[in-house]
């Protein structure tokens, strides 16, 4: 498969009027290894098939003995291996007194440690056939305890994830890197991540999350950003921790506002992810809330601005504010690009383009409940939508023009009167206008 993308990318279009004949032959020769690989891929279906046939008519001592490691290598990996057929496998592989059977069987617990039926099956197994394990994984299973329940997986987490040397404590555990790539080396290292990311010596997160995430090509499992994230629902990590915890999950699962996160296992599995996403949501909105303050700060006269970020930070760190997008004129985007080039670990930040509107002008587009709120800087007001409005904007466009952010907004009664924006006065009575309309449309008061 890898042979075949490599080929592919590698084959210009502009040749294929060319007719080079050595390049087309050589797709050619790829995609004919490909087909070969995937006839292959269905013959190993009716091997397996063909087992199970003999398994589940207890003939199983009819199978060669390399049937029955390839049976023993599909545990955990096959549906067609429910208890029955996997009970059979066991039975035929104590009958034999296989030795190499049983060391593909410690293999097999490690693939399927995440199934708690098949590890309670399999640990039986080998614990009446310790002995017959290689001595390296006989001193693993007495450091890890991996045959006694749960065994120490916890225990062996926390040493993991306080080690200043992962690679030596690892070692000295005797957990090689295909413990680590299994089943059971991936809830290793989400109970050690889970304790990781609470440590408040950023430099440790730092270098503890790059070491997780190393070997994990594509999208992770969603019990990583739960290891990230849950330990933090009701109180924050350190602020540095906090960057580094929202740059590897928005670089690992992407911006959660725009794309959708994996969901997670149990019968509480969707509760437990719209935690983690309302968590990291809150963190991202306070860090856009914060860059927009600094952005017109820099970028205008007046000092209105703090003011309207303490009147705003209650609404998101109460999770009230559920969708931010950030807009920026030109003036505004080069004072952004500064900030976030003065800190570290800011690249998940981005924005969208404001076009059609004065250079230092900036817009913070918030949603609360159903209503939609544009939080215009300098004196460009506070207007509102309902989020059914077809003139309510978008979020998340990668450009917007000024009238967009501005047209067919609610009238809101400000003082005796119904204005179609409010202006940020010195005096601060916009505060009671703005909130009296979020408590009106929303029945949110904070």
């Amino acid at each position: 498969m890898m042979r075949l993308r490599d080929t592919i990318k590698a084959f210009s279009l502009r040749q294929i009027t060319r007719a080079q004949m050595p390049q087309l032959d050589a797709l050619k020769n790829t995609c004919a290894r490909f087909e070969v690989a995937t006839s292959r891929i269905e013959h190993y279906a009716e091997r397996l098939e063909r087992i199970v046939r003999l398994l589940q008519s207890r003939r199983a001592s009819l199978l060669e003995r390399r049937d029955i490691r390839f049976a023993t290598a599909a545990i955990g990996n096959s549906d067609l291996l429910g208890e029955a057929e996997v009970a059979e496998i066991l039975a035929e592989i104590e009958r034999r007194h296989s030795v190499p059977l049983c060391r593909a069987t410690f293999n097999a617990l490690l693939a399927s440690y995440r199934s708690e039926w098949l590890r309670l099956r399999l640990t039986a197994f080998l614990s009446r056939h310790l002995s017959a394990l290689q001595l390296q994984v006989r001193q693993f299973c007495d450091h890890s305890q991996i045959l006694n329940g749960e065994g120490r997986l916890q225990e062996l987490a926390s040493g993991l994830a306080c080690s200043n040397n992962i690679a030596h404590f690892c070692l000295s555990k005797n957990i090689t890197s295909s413990i680590l790539a299994s089943n059971y080396g991936t809830e290793l290292k989400i109970a050690a991540l889970r304790k990781a990311v609470q440590s408040e010596d950023k430099d440790s997160v730092r270098n503890f999350l790059n070491w997780i995430f190393s070997t994990i090509n594509g999208t992770p499992i969603g019990e990583y950003y739960e290891a990230m994230l849950a330990p933090f629902e009701t109180v924050s990590p350190p602020p540095e921790v906090q960057k580094l915890i929202i740059e590897k999950a928005v670089e690992k699962f992407r911006d959660p506002r725009i794309y959708s996160w994996p969901g997670l296992r149990g019968t509480d599995g969707q509760v437990r992810r719209d935690r983690c996403i309302a968590t990291i949501r809150r963190w991202l909105s306070i860090e856009y809330l914060d860059l927009f303050i600094r952005i017109i700060e820099s970028t205008a006269v007046d000092r209105q601005f703090q003011p309207r970020k303490a009147f705003w930070l209650k609404y998101f760190e109460r999770d009230k504010i559920t969708d931010v997008t950030l807009i920026l004129a030109s003036d505004a985007d080069r004072a952004a690009r500064e900030a976030r080039s003065r800190e570290t670990r800011t690249e998940y930040m981005k924005w969208s383009k404001l076009n059609a509107a004065l250079p230092d002008q900036s817009v913070l587009l918030m949603r609360l409940g159903d209503l939609i709120i544009a939080e215009w800087s300098h004196s460009g007001a506070l207007r509102f939508w309902m989020a059914t409005n077809e003139a309510a904007p978008e979020f998340h466009l990668p450009e917007y023009l000024g009238h967009q952010l501005r047209q067919g907004s609610l009238k809101i009664k400000v003082g005796n009167e119904l204005r179609e924006a409010i202006i940020h006065h010195e005096n601060r009575q916009w505060m009671r206008w703005a909130s009296n309309a979020i408590s009106h449309y929303t029945g949110v008061s904070v």
